[in-house]
């Protein structure tokens, strides 16, 4: 009964989280423009949901399909606002390119497979596609340090990322999903030490909420 109520719960909670990068968004309008985000967390999730979507209907598992079908609606739509506020495109467009491509030659890879390892090949390769993201949020911490600041990654998002990993971690446990578990166990690693570089490059306009962090009152260089 409790994994049925956590099962809808976590369903909702993911889909409601969708909505979170509607304030980026409305952050790039303010700015009047998207330059000095990064398109990667963007393109890269679509990535994976692609994956997971395909496993979901390989394994009946409506959770994954409901999710990730709406992900994919959704995060279609930031990437088309990122290209909009965004003057610099050709970084976006590789991305994309390469994102299509990786889904085709990985979903050939999987139709190699035999019926009875089809699904776990599927799963395999869903959670190293969940893995490989990470490189997503090492660029921004990366981008962070460079840039002496964390003005471009906001705090709201990477709190919510830090519970819904959280709580995915749990489903992956309670349901003996090892797919699910080892990924988001790596994710939450790498939320926690971006979360950690507020303490030490603060944004330069705004305070980190929860921590009360004060902005920086110096200037930070751009870089892409």
């Amino acid at each position: 009964m409790f994994l049925e109520i956590f099962t809808v719960w976590l369903g909702l909670f993911s889909i409601g989280f969708t909505f979170l990068p509607m304030f980026m968004v409305l952050d790039w309008r303010k700015r009047g423009s998207a330059d000095g985000f990064s398109s990667v967390n963007f393109v890269l999730p679509m990535l994976v949901q692609s994956f997971w979507l395909r496993h979901g209907y390989m394994t009946n598992d409506q959770t994954n399909i409901i999710i990730n079908s709406v992900n994919l609606v959704f995060f279609a739509f930031y990437v088309s606002a990122f290209a909009y506020y965004q003057p610099k495109r050709k970084y976006l467009i590789g991305q994309i390119i390469a994102a299509a491509l990786a889904i085709k030659v990985a979903f050939a890879y999987v139709d190699t497979h035999d019926a009875d390892s089809i699904n776990d090949a599927m799963g395999s390769m869903a959670a190293a596609a969940q893995i490989f993201s990470l490189v997503g949020g090492i660029y921004e911490i990366k981008r962070a340090i460079s840039m002496g600041t964390t003005e471009y990654i906001p705090a709201g998002f990477q709190f919510a990322i830090f519970t819904l990993i959280l709580q995915w971690l749990l489903f992956g446990i309670l349901h003996g999903n090892q797919f699910i578990a080892i990924s988001n166990a790596a994710g939450l690693l790498v939320n926690i030490a971006t979360i950690s570089l507020y303490f030490f490059y603060p944004p330069l306009t705004w305070t980190v909420p929860i921590f009360n962090i004060p902005p920086q009152k110096k200037d930070a260089k751009k870089v892409e």
